[in-house]
């Protein structure tokens, strides 16, 4: 018994020693610990320059050169014949100086993993081994009701032989958005908060995503059911309902007068529309306004100005020009109001042919906006950008996806055309040496971004293949996009959010709903004006802005009106509106809207000061900033051109002055006038008052416009 004690001592350091018999995979484990660990990440060797001399692949999406880097010569990251003495595990661990602080610990997992990668010869399995399929957390959604509670997400890596692994702990956890929950590197998540988010887990390239619901509970909260209107009051309702909020009441006839002729129309109501309406009594006033608004050339000129201005279009040199960017702004306005169906807008936008004299919709294609990028932006909702260096961080797209996209705005050529002698005309063309007899029954494979494959003709414009997969398979993405972006614009803020990016790692805050306008715009054959006035009659889009006690800190499910600022343009043409006297603009007649002038150098500075961009560099919604400056504030408070506006002899306060010799009359006017509505009898007194007060009548009169122009009443949409 002594002797076999002895021998099992004797044996016991050599075992305790051997290198573990088990394969260590540079592909599935290596990569995953130095992800783990952020190597990769863009902030260390992940950099573009990479950090101390060292780069690796952003992520590790180029898993061959990383093994490259580490392995090579001379370079000290690994050490095949004095394992501990290698970089890769001294640095990490902090045994040397490493500008990226300790990452993990000596006889660590994740140090093991290393360890046993190099005394195994630190070779490369990048075509050899497994593939990793997808990756699955449990769970996938959760509900808290209790400030405080956890939850503990597990991760599982499926592979295509059919293993399973748990690799929670090499996995990475992010935030999608940050408040509602917070969570550690162990994926345990912790509400902070009533609100959503989502955890966005990471391993070896393949995500996936964990919902956060965290509700307020509110003891004796009792349902109020308000009335429906249509499908989309029944989707915002059940997720009001199960969050514990009650909506806020139906906004006034004044109010929604004024909202919906500002959200249609870019314009607020005549006085006499105002007074009109408001003495209707009809149960359906509100319907038939909307459908009366959709029918007016306002509604394509004010929606026109965004396509056009997310487009990239230009007056320069190297975009439409001059004469290019007028026809395209008035091709946009008659289209829309023409009705023309999504579906046909957009392949004359994307697959435009020919003269840009006879088609103006070419002129979209050649701007300097690359339109692999803005194309997927504008009506996919994709953010292609990211994958144009690298795989996209926070989404499914790849280089590959990126490339693949490219090869459908490839082939192609433009030149001045005849029939303009200042050369301003444009066109479109396939390039010759793609139609040349012995090409004729030559085919290219051309990849969309759902992975399936089209074959076309060598001399075919392969933008009709894409067009042709947008509308048929590609659909679902393209409905989506156009109704979350159609909705963002009417109600402030998107079902997803920002709406131009809909990866899936931010997510809809209501997916029954967007699926339900996807597929009623859909069954309506693409018509947008169905889609508007669906929204429009909605009880949702209908919903007072003003809070009540469970909505009050609400933000993201539309339980009450938004206020918003008004744009640029907006502002200005409802400033000229009201006021009577027209914005003058750098080109153009007189009377012009600023939805009319299509080009940036407008010369209007009260649309460089709120944020008419100076440069159309960009498909993103985010461009303009919904935040107020002081050269803003100064232009409202003490702007002489403001003033003169409100001074002019042939302005509305000098006409109302003259029709209404009545104080109570003249105020009553001017809040018609200016905020589309009538005063409460306080405003009526005070006004009365503060007319009787100033110097002369005239005076009074301005100042109270002027008041009424610098009241967030005024300035916001409500």
């Amino acid at each position: 018994m002594m002797r076999s004690v002895v021998v099992l001592l004797l044996l016991a350091p050599a075992a305790m020693s051997a290198p573990e018999t088990r394969p260590v995979s540079f592909t599935n484990d290596v990569m995953a610990v130095l992800g783990k660990a952020g190597c990769n990440a863009g902030a260390c060797h992940g950099h573009n320059s990479g950090k101390a001399g060292f780069k690796l692949s952003l992520r590790g999406y180029d898993r061959r050169t990383d093994h490259s880097a580490l392995t090579a010569p001379d370079s000290g990251r690994v050490d095949l014949k004095d394992v501990s003495e290698s970089l890769i595990l001294q640095m990490p661990t902090a045994q040397l100086d490493h500008g990226g602080g300790k990452r993990f610990e000596v006889g660590s997992q994740s140090y093991r993993v290393l360890r046993d990668w190099i005394r195994q010869g630190a070779r490369s399995d990048v075509e050899t081994a497994t593939k990793l399929k997808r990756i699955v957390v449990r769970p996938s959604s959760f509900e808290h009701r209790v400030i405080g509670q956890t939850e503990s997400l597990r991760v599982t890596a499926v592979f295509a032989d059919g293993t399973q692994r748990d690799v929670t702990r090499l996995a990475i956890f992010e935030l999608a958005s940050e408040g509602v929950v917070e969570v550690d590197a162990g994926g345990r998540v912790r509400s902070r908060r009533a609100g959503e988010s989502a955890v966005l887990v990471r391993f070896l390239g393949k995500k996936t995503l964990s919902r956060a619901l965290v509700i307020r509970t509110r003891p004796g909260f009792a349902w109020s059911d308000p009335p429906q209107y249509n499908f989309i009051d029944r989707h915002i309702d059940t997720k009001l309902k199960t969050i514990q909020v009650l909506p806020s009441n139906v906004c006034t006839d004044a109010e929604f007068l004024r909202r919906i002729s500002l959200d249609i129309c870019g314009l607020p109501p005549d006085p006499e529309e105002v007074t009109a309406f408001l003495k209707d009594r009809a149960a359906d006033r509100r319907v038939r306004k909307i459908d009366e608004l959709l029918l007016r050339e306002d509604y394509g000129d004010s929606w026109a100005m965004g396509w056009l201005e997310l487009s990239g279009t230009t007056e320069s040199g190297d975009s439409a020009r001059f004469k290019g960017i007028w026809t395209l702004s008035l091709w946009l306005r008659r289209r829309l109001n023409e009705n023309l169906p999504y579906d046909r807008l957009v392949r004359e936008l994307v697959a435009g042919k020919g003269s840009s004299i006879h088609n103006p919709s070419i002129t979209f294609t050649v701007n300097q906006l690359k339109r692999v990028e803005t194309v997927p932006q504008l009506f996919l909702g994709i953010r292609l950008q990211c994958a144009e260096c690298h795989d996209h961080p926070f989404d499914s797209w790849t280089q590959a996806n990126y490339r693949a996209m490219t090869e459908f705005f490839g082939r192609l050529g433009n030149k001045e055309g005849p029939f303009d002698p200042y050369g301003r005309e444009i066109r479109r063309f396939i390039k010759p040496e793609l139609r040349v007899p012995w090409r004729s029954g030559e085919r290219v494979e051309l990849v969309h971004l759902d992975g399936s494959r089209v074959k076309v003709p060598v001399a075919s414009d392969r933008r009709d293949a894409l067009v042709d997969w947008m509308f048929g398979p590609g659909r679902r993405m393209t409905s989506r996009a156009i109704v979350n972006r159609v909705w963002g614009r009417m109600l402030g803020r998107g079902i997803v959010e920002p709406v131009d990016d809909m990866r899936f790692s931010n997510p809809a805050v209501n997916e029954p709903l967007l699926e339900a306008l996807a597929d009623d715009l859909v069954a309506h054959g693409w018509d947008l004006k169905h889609l508007l006035r669906t929204i429009a009659r909605s009880r949702t889009y209908q919903t007072s802005s003003i809070p009540n006690d469970t909505n009050r800190h609400e933000r993201i499910n539309f339980s009450h009106g938004r206020l918003r600022r008004l744009g640029a343009e907006q502002l200005a043409d409802v400033v000229s509106r009201v006021t009577g006297v027209d914005e003058s603009y750098r080109v153009g007649p007189p009377g012009l809207r600023a939805v009319h002038v299509p080009y940036v150098a407008a010369g209007s500075r009260l649309l460089k000061l709120f944020g008419r961009p100076a440069e159309r560099a960009s498909a993103c919604e985010c461009v303009r900033s919904p935040d107020a400056t002081l050269p803003q504030v100064m232009y409202l408070l003490n702007g002489e051109e403001l003033w003169e506006k409100i001074r002019s002899p042939e302005g509305t306060v000098m006409a109302l002055l003259k029709e209404h010799e009545d104080a109570a009359e003249l105020v009553a006017a001017l809040y018609v006038a200016m905020l589309s509505r009538p005063p409460t009898r306080a405003e009526k007194k005070s006004g009365v008052r503060y007319l009787a007060d100033s110097e002369t009548r005239v005076e009074g009169a301005q100042d109270l416009a002027w008041a009424l122009l610098n009241s967030p009443e005024f300035l916001f949409n409500h």
